[in-house]
């Protein structure tokens, strides 16, 4: 094959085809070279046309045509006429390794490819190392870190998640505006959410104005010591859990009431209503609202429950925080007629975090939703790779997830 020919077929800037080593169905080897006749010192920056010596690297490149593709890069060492010192020359359509050398839209596909299998996986498409792909992969996701934590971030959301069910937690923050995840840290306690404020620096904290987080003790500390000026949410979802946790266990204790030795144990009727109690109202048909009427009828404790339940949802719901106060309002005089024990924890929890969970109506209604969709698919990306051990590895495929990832190495 001429090599003109094989120029045109790579498809690369600056590159010289000499000639084809390997033509076969199953691969391809080409010999090739820099284009350029004159270069840069890369210690006085004088440019000189002295080679030194040279050296043949194997690069691999994309298939072609479905055959795997070698480049032999002859790589020329220059010897500058100034300062007398010799380098070796770059090419910006290769990335050289330590031991694995590879074309940049090589490195392209692997990071794609990344995305959408396990790092195994790729490397046994590509015929490449396992720590390579992975260090090329941790690279770029730093690359693309920063970048991002260069922007301005005026909505900062915070959630943990697991590397594997119950155990070794981490920690997410992701920009509120943009969707993006800005960072993934081992352990969700105080210290490891200090530690990535800190590395961000005062200007980039100064420009956070709302902070959306859980019910952490660990997180608020943190919140209140770096970033005490701006505003902080309590995400909706998790106080719609605590809201929910009382009406389960007042479901719970009278479901269970029944003569010694009965069976069933437990009220099939309360049982299988237990979603209809915990759905809010205007969510419900009416054969649903009559479903649960019935249920409710007879049993003034759980009806009591199930409408302080309600009135409890309503602090969201409401327009403004005047709406949001006559809900609380009317869950308070419910309870104090109906002193249910169940919920005694739920208006200490309400007592304390009242200023984070009012605060939803004085942030333009924000909530953590973008970082649960983000934990939605560190779910499946925690599925294709079959787990996770490393805390550094996850994090660097995690924040290539997210939009924004611009363009590859």
């Amino acid at each position: 094959m001429e090599p003109d020919a094989m120029s045109v077929r790579l498809h690369l800037r600056r590159i010289r085809v000499i000639a084809v080593v390997v033509d076969l169905v199953e691969k391809l080897v080409v010999e090739v070279a820099d284009t350029r006749r004159v270069v840069r010192c890369s210690w006085c920056g004088f440019k000189t046309t002295r080679i030194h010596d040279s050296r043949r690297l194997r690069v691999r490149d994309l298939a072609a045509h479905g055959r795997p593709t070698t480049l032999v890069w002859v790589r020329r060492r220059f010897s500058c006429g100034e300062c007398s010192e010799r380098s070796w020359e770059d090419h910006p359509e290769i990335l050289v390794g330590r031991r694995t050398h590879v074309t940049r839209r090589l490195a392209r596909q692997l990071v794609r490819d990344v995305n959408a299998m396990s790092i195994r996986e790729v490397a046994r498409r590509h015929d490449l190392p396992w720590h390579f792909i992975m260090a090329l992969t941790r690279d770029w996701s730093d690359r693309v870190a920063e970048e991002r934590r260069r922007r301005r971030c005026r909505v900062l959301l915070i959630d943990e998640t697991s590397l594997r069910r119950g155990h070794r937690y981490v920690t997410v923050l992701i920009n509120g505006d943009t969707g993006q995840t800005l960072g993934i840290v081992a352990h969700r306690n105080q210290a490891a959410l200090s530690g990535f404020l800190l590395a961000q620096g005062h200007r980039w904290l100064r420009g956070v104005k709302v902070v959306v987080s859980d019910g952490s003790g660990s997180y608020r500390s943190a919140i209140a010591q770096h970033l005490g000026h701006a505003t902080h949410v309590l995400d909706r979802f998790h106080v719609a859990r605590w809201f929910a946790a009382g009406m389960i266990e007042v479901r719970r204790r009278i479901q269970r009431i029944a003569p010694q030795g009965s069976r069933p144990a437990f009220k099939p009727a309360i049982f299988r209503s237990r979603y209809l109690q915990l759905t809010r109202l205007d969510h419900l048909s009416d054969d649903r609202i009559e479903a649960l009427g019935r249920v409710l009828a007879d049993r003034p404790e759980l009806e009591a429950a199930w409408r302080m339940l309600q009135h409890l949802y309503g602090i969201h719901l409401a327009e403004d925080s005047d709406e949001a106060n006559q809900a609380l309002g009317a869950f308070i005089d419910i309870w104090n007629d109906t002193p249910l024990v169940e919920f005694d924890r739920l208006v200490e929890t309400l007592l304390e975090w009242g200023d984070e969970i009012f605060a939803f109506h004085d942030t333009d209604r924000i909530t953590n939703g973008r970082i649960e969709g983000t934990n939605n698919r560190l779910g499946v990306l925690k599925r294709v790779a079959y787990g996770f051990l490393n805390v550094s590895n996850f994090a660097a495929r995690a924040l290539l997830l997210t939009p924004g990832m611009a363009t590859s190495p």
